[in-house]
């Protein structure tokens, strides 16, 4: 009987028993794990949370914040995110502040960042060369692009980002592979690479690129070449004095109409007014335009050319002046349009004005003008001899008026 007791009381404990440790461990579950998810937390809570370091509750509140459109709020919970050690979301954060602030602005906000860290890690090191931030990576030496012949033109590159840096190797390749160009008596130095945030390119589409030239004043002031080529910003490409300025998006034809002008070749479309009335009033012969007929003995006497060599053709250059011009082409140029070709009288013109490369403006007369601005005649006087010795008549000329006149350059 008492076994039968115990029998009977362990049929009946054990099972019930049992029930209860389920019932114990399911609690213990849900007590432990079943508090909902981060991204269910209440808004709240998230902000709290972030506040004291929680990283990964300030990056929901960023996303949440970016998609609802409230971008300061979302670069506010990004930068806590990467405060808490986040650092993969960095690039999220600056892609951010670049698609609200712009490019620069973006750069910026990233130099600070980074004058923060005693070392870079991967995405680090790539937002760097992204935005120019060139101090904080080892910038290698690249070897000079020279063409075959001797240099009557010399080209210092500059850019101020890794998309710069990749247009101007993809634009110097075309170069190369150009029957025509490849031959012309241009060369190319290694670039230049100077941060975004001290050369400061505008990004403004529609709108010609400026930039802050004078930090260049160094690299010009040491010579060794006698023009600039900017690869850096967003906007239209020009040419003045001395400075090729390219879009890190400008196309090859872009780059071979702009160099052009570096010889003194002229848009064959309509100029603004001002540059219109200041070009086509000027008793400058240009290699391919003539600003009335009545030039047409000068112009072929200074160009060494026949009757027979060219075609008269009228365009739209001095339009916005009152003139009819003409170009010496009857086909479509690359001067009138950058996708047409560039007629072998041009091309024959070009060798020509190469072939008096002191005739051609060096950047360093540009920039002695500068310098006078700011009554630095010290590098005025270094930047007019690097001209002058480029053969450049109008340097030759403002020294020898420096030298005659002992109270002022």
């Amino acid at each position: 009987m008492r076994q039968k007791k115990k029998a009977g009381s362990l049929a009946f404990f054990y099972p019930l028993s049992y029930s209860k440790l389920v019932l114990i461990f399911w609690l213990f579950i849900c007590l432990s794990g079943c508090e909902p998810a981060l991204e269910q937390w209440p808004e709240q809570r998230l902000m709290d949370e972030a506040q004291h370091g929680n990283g990964a509750a300030a990056l929901i509140l960023a996303k949440k914040r970016e998609q609802q459109g409230d971008l300061q709020a979302a670069l506010n919970w990004y930068q806590k995110a990467v405060d808490a050690g986040f650092t993969n979301e960095l690039t999220a954060l600056i892609s951010l502040k670049q698609k609200r602030d712009g490019f620069l602005a973006a750069a910026s906000y990233l130099e600070q960042h980074l004058q923060q860290q005693q070392s870079l890690n991967a995405a680090e090191a790539d937002l760097a060369a992204d935005f120019g931030l060139w101090q904080y990576l080892h910038n290698s030496v690249q070897s000079p692009i020279h063409s075959n012949t001797s240099c009557s033109l010399t080209l210092q590159p500059v850019v101020q980002s890794r998309a710069g840096s990749s247009r101007l190797k993809l634009l110097l390749q075309q170069w190369r592979q150009d029957p025509q160009f490849s031959s012309l008596a241009v060369c190319f130095l290694p670039e230049k690479r100077v941060n975004s945030t001290d050369l400061q390119c505008s990004y403004q589409p529609g709108q010609r690129i400026q930039c802050q030239y004078q930090v260049l004043m160094p690299q010009v002031a040491q010579g060794g070449f006698n023009q600039l080529l900017l690869v850096a910003g967003e906007g239209k490409a020009n040419y003045n004095n001395g400075i090729v300025q390219l879009a890190e998006s400008s196309s090859y034809q872009v780059f071979r109409h702009e160099f052009a002008h570096i010889l003194g070749f002229i848009d064959e479309y309509s100029l603004a007014t001002p540059v219109a009335e200041a070009e086509c009033s000027s008793d400058v012969i240009r290699p391919n335009l003539l600003t009335d007929k009545t030039q047409l003995d000068l112009y072929l006497k200074h160009w060494r050319l026949e009757q027979q060599d060219i075609e008269l053709h009228p365009v739209d250059s001095c339009i916005n002046a009152g003139k009819q011009a003409y170009a010496p082409v009857k086909t479509m140029s690359f001067m009138r349009s950058h996708e047409a070709e560039v007629p072998g009288l041009y091309f024959a013109l070009m060798q020509q004005v190469l072939a008096q490369p002191e005739q051609i403006m060096p950047v360093q007369y540009f920039y002695a003008y500068l310098a006078r601005q700011q009554q630095d005649w010290q590098s005025w006087r270094i930047l007019m001899q690097l001209a002058a010795n480029q053969g450049y008549p109008d340097a030759k000329q403002a020294l020898q008026q420096a030298e005659a006149i002992p109270t002022a350059p």
